[in-house]
């Protein structure tokens, strides 16, 4: 009688997880891909809902229990938890402060939710939500995940008082975000996690639905989904929003950022930088093409005397010449222009990067020059980062930027000046003559209208965590 019971009860439960998948696929039809993309799977190590790339797992009991106390909220944590893959949040996990990026990423899914005017994805603390969010959203450009996060680990204080609602946003457990290689380390080196804490995270008990063998396919279909699926996902899903959105006038806003920022095109800034890097001499012994065995062969024949003498040179890529230009308008002023500089500084210190002698200009700009500081080693670099002052603030011309440049070349200040970075808000006029070094144009994206340079220049759109 009580498998019986257990088998009655898990039957119910899936049933309720599949009328969630069904009400979705009948409101969201842009969603298809992702709403069925995700196996659901009884796990009896689950408190109550949790997803990986892979699968949606849910606990039997909290599934009745919640669905008994508020009929939409397994159809809410269904569609959360699909919301949180399309959005790419648990594949950044490992990198970030997980209990901010919890929070982060659970109040950027309900709030797209909570624009999506569902009828049958509404609950009872949505009022008390839409309060929390409508106080945040003054602080924060957009309420994306990444977005919010930031805002929280710049602000530890006001962090705190947002934490207190985390378990309000909550709708799955994100221990199954855990990287698999980071759960088999611990379990490697002997941590609280146990040989079967792995299982219990990413792949637990199955219950017996009758459906083995069809599951079983399912599963193998999906094994080893990356990032870049669900950014497939992702793309098919904002192109169907979008154009959903247009014929049925279908509010998503929230939905559709989200969407954006997840499928936004990363930058890794220090790499970027390298392709200004330009080939020179350095003093320095090249073990790469030094025999030790003739070094040391000569030296015990002959004593002092080795046969070969140690190359004293090696061609490497370092950054010698280079122009920094800091666009000082009103709309650029403020601590990310600091920030900027200082990554960039942080990236050109690093052995790696930089020669022991070099030659760079950072120039502030905004309708005309106001300083030009010019740097020859990492000291000066150093001394000029203590105490950066910005000048200007007026309008925004690139045109001296260029010419000031073109003048030091003229007069010989530069041999071999390969890069330029402008960083800048980009509401200026451009030169129309394409110069002799290559140029970049870099912005701090506040959204997703940045503006076109010329032809001949390269576009950087970098987000302010990336600096």
């Amino acid at each position: 009688m009580q498998e019986a019971n257990k088998h009655t009860a898990t039957d119910l439960a899936k049933q309720i997880m599949t009328y969630a998948r069904d009400q979705m696929m009948v409101h969201l039809r842009f969603l298809d891909r992702a709403l069925f993309r995700l196996p659901m799977v009884a796990s009896e190590k689950t408190g109550s809902f949790g997803v990986d790339s892979e699968k949606i797992y849910y606990s039997v009991e909290y599934v009745l229990r919640a669905f008994k106390k508020e009929k939409n909220y397994c159809t809410r944590a269904f569609l959360h938890m699909v919301l949180h893959c399309i959005f790419s949040h648990p594949f950044q996990y490992e990198k970030m402060d997980n209990v901010c990026w919890d929070l982060a990423c659970d109040m950027a899914v309900e709030q797209a939710i909570m624009g999506l005017n569902l009828k049958d994805t509404q609950l009872d603390a949505d009022k008390q939500m839409k309060k929390v969010l409508e106080e945040l959203r003054p602080k924060v450009s957009m309420l994306t995940a990444e977005k919010i996060y930031r805002f929280l680990m710049d602000n530890p204080e006001e962090a705190d008082q947002y934490l207190v609602f985390a378990d309000l946003f909550e709708r799955d457990e994100h221990m199954h975000w855990i990287p698999i290689k980071e759960v088999d380390a611990k379990e490697r080196h002997g941590d609280q996690y146990t040989k079967n804490t792995r299982t219990a995270m990413i792949g637990c008990h199955e219950a017996d639905t009758g459906e083995e063998g069809e599951q079983e396919e399912i599963d193998e279909a999906l094994v080893g989904q990356t990032q870049g699926d669900w950014q497939d996902v992702s793309q098919h899903a904002k192109t169907d929003l979008e154009t959903f959105s247009r014929e049925q006038g279908f509010g998503a806003g929230d939905l559709l950022l989200n969407l954006k920022e997840s499928l936004r095109e990363k930058y890794d800034y220090g790499e970027f930088l390298k392709k200004f890097a330009v080939m020179g001499e350095e003093m320095h012994i090249n073990d790469d093409e030094f025999d030790y065995i003739y070094y040391t062969y000569g030296m015990k024949l002959y004593e002092n005397m080795p046969l070969v003498e140690p190359l004293e040179y090696r061609e490497s890529k370092r950054i010698r010449e280079f122009v920094i230009a800091i666009d000082t308008s009103g709309s650029c002023q403020g601590t990310t222009v600091e920030r900027f500089l200082r990554k960039t500084y942080n990236i050109l210190k690093s052995s790696e990067s930089f020669f022991e002698r070099v030659n760079i200009h950072i120039i502030q700009c905004d309708s005309k020059i106001q300083h030009d500081v010019k740097i020859t080693n990492d000291e000066e670099f150093e001394a000029y980062m203590q105490d950066v002052e910005l000048s200007g603030f007026g309008g925004t011309d690139f045109r001296p930027v260029f010419e000031h440049v073109d003048g030091l070349i003229k007069r010989h200040e530069f041999q071999d000046l390969k890069g330029l970075i402008y960083f800048t808000d980009g509401h200026g006029t451009f030169p129309e003559r394409m110069p002799d070094y290559q140029t970049a144009f870099v912005f701090i994206e506040e959204g997703f209208s940045i503006p076109e340079v010329p032809v001949w220049a390269i576009r950087l759109v970098l987000q302010e965590e990336d600096i």
